[in-house]
């Protein structure tokens, strides 16, 4: 069994020993049940908006959402809070009987509209402002607070006796039905979250969902079903905390970590790269040939290079100046990389020198390259798109295992090298003489 096999059976098992655990607390005292299972859920709240506050600078879109929702569950926790103390048999508020199904009725309305808002708000892609998040649901809050504690204005949820009033039950399944509309607009908006954020997600609506219908159906505060609706609820605020957790701690480092990997791979594809062409550079071209003889050398095979020379790159510097230079130059390394296979490597030596790496190639079939990309010369020269005469002298050079048994790859890279060069000089030789006598 590996490592994380290990630890996926470690947390199963230790949810399990969690949900025996509360059980049992419920059988011997359940206000001591609820309390643990409310405190949950109020540590989860508090801690998702500790973290989303925190890290709200390495996050982007998505995490918008999450913090608007950790802030609205900050809120929640503390309504939470004040359910939990205002529970049957916690005799802190003894001047009124009907606080604490009051309590949860708008704490779960202020968590399904919040879901809700923050969906809505995700599709708009508008910018929120989390300090003014904070003091709106501060100001709900305390408002509902007022209602409940002072005021005594808000509608009595259950009575002892008859149980559930009609308001709570229909306030139940509107809950229901807003947390449904969540789960579409969660999943049609899934292309907006991490797989892994839009699965707890779903969990924790799933989960909520089943919580609210178990609190439709309870007849008293301390029976079966009651202890149902309270394990649903830790287990919706536990996806959740998932949700947050990943995106705001493990994904912006695994973030960072991606990000400098692509750094240093950016960089060291820049330490092969020549700047003006885009070409690799000579420190490329070298390690690409050697490595290709070494491997030619163990496992056979072939490979020719060819040796450039630009001709007239000085006369076009000083006649047209350095920048048609320049694009003389760019034009040359374009039309050899346009010209090779995807096997091939297009290199710039530095000045006017380039070098082609064909592995696998004959020395015929290398001639037959230089046949098409002198046709590409010939058609730009002949356009006229370019103010100065694009052309190049070049060299062939061959190497295969045979050559490679007598010489170590060290010793045939610098000869072929060396070959290719030279017969690149005797082919830009052989043009200066032509013209000499056209002349």
């Amino acid at each position: 069994m590996n490592q994380q096999s290990v630890s996926q059976a470690n947390k199963v098992i230790l949810i399990l020993v969690a949900a025996i655990g509360l059980y049992l607390v419920s059988l011997a005292n359940y206000l001591l049940f609820h309390s643990l299972a409310e405190l949950f859920s109020v540590m989860i709240g508090t801690t998702m908006f500790v973290i989303t506050w925190n890290a709200r600078e390495y996050t982007k879109d998505q995490f918008d959402f999450l913090a608007f929702i950790s802030v609205a569950y900050l809120f929640v926790a503390l309504l939470d809070v004040l359910h939990t103390l205002s529970y049957t048999g916690m005799n802190v508020f003894t001047d009124y009987n009907f606080h604490a199904n009051q309590v949860w009725v708008a704490a779960r309305f202020l968590e399904s509209l919040s879901l809700l808002t923050g969906f809505l708000l995700l599709k708009k892609r508008l910018k929120i402002n989390l300090v003014l998040v904070f003091l709106i649901y501060s100001g709900i809050t305390l408002a509902i607070s007022l209602a409940i504690f002072v005021f005594h204005i808000f509608p009595v949820c259950y009575i002892d006796g008859p149980g559930q009033t009609t308001f709570k039950i229909v306030s139940e399944f509107l809950i229901v039905g807003i947390l449904l509309v969540n789960m579409i607009l969660l999943n049609r908006s899934r292309q907006e979250f991490d797989p892994t954020v839009t699965w707890n997600l779903n969990g924790s609506l799933l989960a909520a969902i089943g919580s609210e219908l178990c609190f439709t159906l309870y007849l008293s505060n301390y029976d079966g079903v009651n202890l149902v609706g309270h394990y649903l609820k830790i287990v919706s605020f536990y996806f959740l905390s998932r949700a947050v957790v990943y995106t705001s701690i493990q994904k912006p480092y695994a973030t960072i970590f991606r990000r400098l990997m692509e750094n240093e791979s950016a960089l060291e594809q820049a330490s092969l790269t020549d700047e003006l062409t885009g070409l690799y550079n000579r420190r490329a071209a070298l390690s690409f040939l050697g490595k290709i003889l070494n491997q030619i050398r163990h496992s056979g095979g072939k490979v020719t290079i060819c040796f450039i020379d630009i001709d007239g790159l000085k006369r076009t510097n000083d006649t047209l100046g350095h920048l048609a230079g320049d694009d003389l130059l760019l034009t040359v390394g374009q039309l050899l990389s346009h010209s090779i296979r995807e096997a091939d490597y297009a290199c710039r030596m530095g000045g006017d020198e380039f070098l082609l790496i064909l592995p696998q190639t004959q020395l015929d079939d290398a001639l037959n390259l230089l046949q098409r990309i002198d046709q590409r010369l010939e058609h730009i020269n002949q356009s006229g798109e370019k103010p100065f005469p694009v052309g190049f002298s070049r060299g062939l050079a061959y190497a295969d295992q045979a050559r490679l048994a007598a010489d170590g790859p060290e010793q045939v890279m610098d000869l072929i090298l060396e070959e290719a060069d030279n017969r690149m000089y005797e082919d830009k030789m052989a043009k200066r003489l032509y013209r000499l006598n056209q002349a």
